[in-house]
């Protein structure tokens, strides 16, 4: 019982000490410059670039990877350059996401490009995306066919277009306990346990101490 009131107390000892510690889990944002793009493709297949930036938080003490992919809903060709990412800092840094849109495309089709990128820094790792619309014009086929649709949707008018966020930021750490996340509870806690086993150490020492003292004395006596 007493074990655990100690250890109690100097896990609220040391929580504002787990606060103030960066956090080691990496984390990363992929924002992407234009949210929307149009493109004819009705002769020939055209492609279309994207342009956007990473920026991300680790621990200053350890460098991070961040690898980058595309990837179009309607199946469409989709390359992303630079692929790797090696951050030393926080400084952002750019990138370039190309689309082929395949000839003969109708017009009034929208894709969807997501870029999707990994984070890793020491033996922790994260994610985050960022999206953008790829809209085709030109020839609109009849309302009764699909024409060259090469995503199998039906054409959309301007008024369902739908608005899609160019960026997304990926967090980490949950609401805790008493206005402390669960991570820091956990910093907070591995303190308390090493401490409350530091001092458990040196308790006994002492204890050894004394006892040997006093077989030392009666000894004399």
């Amino acid at each position: 019982m007493r074990a655990l009131l100690v250890l109690s107390i100097a896990v609220l000892v040391c929580l504002p000490f787990a606060a103030a510690a960066p956090n080691p889990i990496p984390s990363m944002t992929i924002k992407m410059d234009q949210s929307s793009q149009s493109v004819n493709a009705t002769t020939a297949n055209q492609s279309v670039t994207f342009t956007g930036s990473v920026s991300i938080s680790k621990p200053t003490y350890l460098s991070a990877t961040v690898t980058l992919t595309g990837a179009v809903d309607s199946g469409w060709q989709a390359t992303v350059a630079p692929a790797s990412m090696t951050f030393t800092s926080t400084t952002p840094q750019s990138f370039a996401a190309t689309v082929v849109v395949p000839g003969g495309t109708a017009g009034g089709n929208e894709s969807k490009l997501t870029v999707s990128g990994v984070i890793v820094s020491g033996f922790l790792q994260n994610t985050g995306s960022a999206t953008a619309v790829i809209k085709v014009v030109g020839n609109v086929p009849p309302a009764n066919q699909t024409g060259n649709n090469t995503n199998g949707t039906q054409p959309s008018n301007g008024d369902n277009q739908t608005s899609i966020n160019p960026g997304v930021t990926t967090t980490y750490g949950a609401p805790g306990m008493l206005g402390f996340s669960y991570e820091q509870w956990g910093w907070g806690i591995g303190v308390a346990v090493v401490v409350l086993v530091a001092v458990g150490v040196y308790v006994r020492a002492r204890r050894r101490r004394r006892a040997a003292l006093e077989v030392e004395t009666v000894e004399e006596v």
